[in-house]
């Protein structure tokens, strides 16, 4: 096996190694550096939805007190397709300066028509996307199973019929995107600190753009405040502040503000579609039908995979219909967001399940006890480890768990029965799914030092997830240390190439070059240290704390038997076999993707919520979930992963929309005011069982903890007053419309 049979760290509680760092404030996040001499950058950007530029006008600007330096991003003619779209940037040697020289820069513009609302661009009859070239509205991802229209849903005892949606929101990183820019002395070398999950390919995009060789880019990111997958690359702001730098001949700081941030950081696509679902008086789905619709701003190709609907059930349902259409405006470009595409999914199909379940009288936990996605036999005889083939197994053993832990029995109820008076409380469930497999290349150098210490040693980023801590736990269950005895070195693309952090890909891709750098180093440790006790290297094993020399029974205490080594130290790298090796190696491709790693995990989540029904307003009471990642690596980081998932979904459940005004185009809230976030009095108590497999490897746990959460809440909110809100967030305005609409049913 080619992880230890017998875990001594790994699969525990063990406390994250930054965790004083940070709590301190000695941890120096990118906004944090300041190089002798850095001046301090803005980016002048667009006023208007659409429009091009007739003129831009810089003199005044660089006749303004401190200004240092200009790099245009447009020029005149240029096309501009969102409010917030980059021009210039700007530098002086004052954050106060660089504010002053931008607001004396001149633009003339012609306004061109905009659209910022999906229906608008929906029944649009000019292309308000312009120069890109395409057309409001890009059919995609159309499907039917055959003679759908035909048998979907005979035989259905009851069908349902209606709209779900859910809006545009923003990745809000609550450390913005930016990054500090410094060239040395023969402007040869460039050397950034950027907030970013993808350190070597930031160095890398810079290195393209300036034409440099391998190793003329240095990348640092020793923490990082959150990117949720809108942070990979330089972005247009890094390569501005590396071209100031270089042309100023000093550092140039360039960090967007906290409205820059919200409408040009990224967005996650909406996603609004009429769904029809059929099945038996049994609660067997006989047919699924959905027209969908979503935005991804001024995006080319589809805002979200909906292929993947009906979500989690598609196997197992036989007639499906799908009906699939990108709809482009004019506000900033989608970026990959915490699951992309998936929490889409789950909207659209979680509920519509709730409501037919009302329809059918049947609780929906046995719907979908009824409608699991079968195994897949001929995967699971191929290698009963992997997702497809024990997919039913694991959901059905998540629920039968979280059935005992939320006491679903005896406290969910019909639709609308939430108790006496205005306080009503609700359960809604949902499950959800998730690849999270590793790849390489992911170096890693483990030393192992005469006076005793240990480097672990690799580029790969720490995202927030506490991949230090992960990296000290293998290295040190190896070694019989404590994580505590290690030192992590990360986050700086001179240590050579490493994956980025999107995907949940970070800990299935970096654990086994982990566990391989230190089993070589711990060789070559003993078979050093055997040479000098004089005994053969089968006789020395590594224990807790001590090396054993089996020849005497002698053991040896760790820093004594480095000081025995005879050499200053011993190092080893660890890294994936190149693809090729594991594309033709059946035994090497199965070690390394089954074993070491898998991919492919399912989650199941019940929310509790209490709605006011004079105020409309729906809090979160508690929340359960069971998850499973394969082999857990520390289980309190893994635990407070699924709880930070469940809080990013709450929040989007309940607060958060991006809200553009049809007449500028602009986002009216571009901040932390209007643009809403739960606070922690807002968020309820949440309970994670980590559903533990050890057999299938490690497997990424990020994404899928946020999928299904505001389904979850919106089916609770169903089944406390038994009205559907449609449309996440579900906000107070929104909770009283569906009441009073169900009022006003005969």
């Amino acid at each position: 096996m080619p992880w230890p049979v017998t875990r001594r760290l790994i699969g525990t509680r063990i406390q994250r190694l930054d965790g004083i760092e940070k709590a301190t404030g000695r941890a120096k996040y990118s906004f944090d550096i300041n190089r002798p001499r850095m001046l301090h950058a803005r980016m002048l950007r667009s006023p208007h939805a659409h429009a091009t530029i007739k003129t831009i006008d810089s003199a005044a600007a660089e006749k303004t007190a401190g200004f240092r330096g200009i790099y245009l991003i447009k020029k005149a003619g240029a096309e501009l397709f969102f409010a917030g779209d980059e021009i210039l940037a700007i530098c002086a040697d004052t954050e106060e300066h660089a504010e002053d020289c931008l607001r004396a820069i001149r633009v003339e513009y012609n306004v061109q028509q905009h659209v910022v609302k999906e229906a608008d661009s929906l029944t649009a009859q000019t292309n308000v996307t312009g120069g890109l070239g395409a057309n409001n509205i890009v059919a995609a991802g159309d499907f039917a199973t055959d003679n759908f229209d035909t048998v979907a849903f005979q035989g259905a005892a009851a069908t349902h019929e209606a709209s779900y949606g859910i809006a545009v929101i923003s990745h809000q990183c609550l450390e913005s995107h930016g990054l500090v820019a410094e060239w040395d002395a023969k402007q040869e070398n460039l050397t950034v600190w950027a907030s970013t999950q993808a350190v070597p390919n930031t160095a890398e995009g810079l290195r393209v753009h300036f034409k440099l060789k391998p190793g003329e880019v240095t990348c640092i990111c020793n923490y990082m405040g959150g990117g949720f997958g809108s942070k990979f690359g330089p972005d247009i702001q890094g390569i501005a502040a590396a071209e100031l730098a270089r042309s100023t001949r000093q550092p140039v700081k360039l960090m967007l503000d906290r409205a820059e941030e919200v409408t040009v950081g990224g967005i996650r696509p909406s996603a609004y579609g009429t769904v029809k679902i059929g099945g038996t008086k049994e609660g067997r789905l006989t047919g699924y039908e959905v027209d969908c619709y979503g935005t991804g701003g001024v995006n080319r190709g589809p805002t979200v995979n909906f292929g993947l609907l009906p979500y989690v059930y598609g196997p197992s349902i036989p007639n499906v219909k799908r009906r699939h259409r990108v709809v482009r405006t004019n506000i900033q470009t989608a970026r990959a967001m915490r699951a992309p595409g998936h929490p889409q999914n789950a909207i659209l199909t979680e509920q519509v399940l709730d409501d037919l379940a009302a329809r059918l009288n049947i609780n929906p936990m046995t719907l979908r006890l009824a409608n699991l996605p079968p195994n897949d036999l001929a995967e699971r005889q191929a290698n009963p480890r992997t997702y497809p083939g024990q997919r039913a197994d694991i959901y059905r053993t998540e629920i039968a768990i979280i059935r005992k832990m939320c006491s679903w029995d005896q406290a969910w109820h019909a639709p609308g029965q939430g108790g006496k008076g205005t306080i009503k409380t609700g359960l809604g469930m949902a499950l959800h799914t998730w690849g999270g497999g590793g790849r390489g290349p992911n170096p890693t150098r483990v030393t192992i030092n005469t006076d005793g210490t240990v480097v672990a040693q690799s580029s790969s980023q720490d995202l927030g997830t506490a991949h230090r801590t992960v990296m000290a736990i293998i290295v040190a269950e190896i070694l019989g240390l404590q994580p505590t005895d290690i030192t992590c070195i990360i986050g700086n693309s001179q240590h050579g190439p490493s994956t980025p952090s999107g995907g949940s890909t970070t800990c299935p891709g970096t654990s086994p070059a982990i566990l391989k750098a230190v089993e070589l180093a711990a060789e070559a440790m003993l078979t050093a240290l055997a040479g000098r006790l004089n005994v053969q290297r089968n006789q020395l094993s590594i224990a807790p704390g001590v090396v054993v020399n089996a020849a005497n029974n002698q053991r040896i205490p760790f820093r004594d038997a480095c000081r025995q080594m005879g050499v200053p130290n011993v190092q080893a790298n660890g890294d994936w076999p190149v693809q090729k090796d594991l594309q033709s190696n059946a035994v090497l491709r199965e070690e390394w993707t089954t074993r070491l790693t898998n991919q492919g995990v399912g989650g199941v989540q019940i929310a509790e919520v209490k709605v006011d029904t004079e105020t409309g307003v729906v809090r979160c009471s508690r929340f359960w979930t069971v998850q499973d990642c394969g082999l857990i690596i520390n289980k309190l980081a893994c635990e407070s992963q699924v709880a930070g998932g469940i809080i990013m979904g709450l929040n989007y459940a309940l607060y958060e929309e991006c809200i553009y005004d049809r007449q500028t185009g602009r986002q009216v809230n571009p901040d932390m005011e209007f643009y809403k976030l739960g606070g922690i009095a807002d968020m309820p108590n949440i309970y994670v069982h980590m559903h533990d497999m050890p057999e299938r490897g490690v497997i990424g746990i990020g994404e899928p903890p946020t999928i299904g959460t505001a389904a979850a809440v919106g089916n609770a909110i169903f089944n406390a007053i038994g009205a559907r809100v449609s449309h996440a967030p579900f906000t107070p305005e929104r909770v009283l419309a569906a009441l009073n609409n169900r009022q006003a049913q005969p």
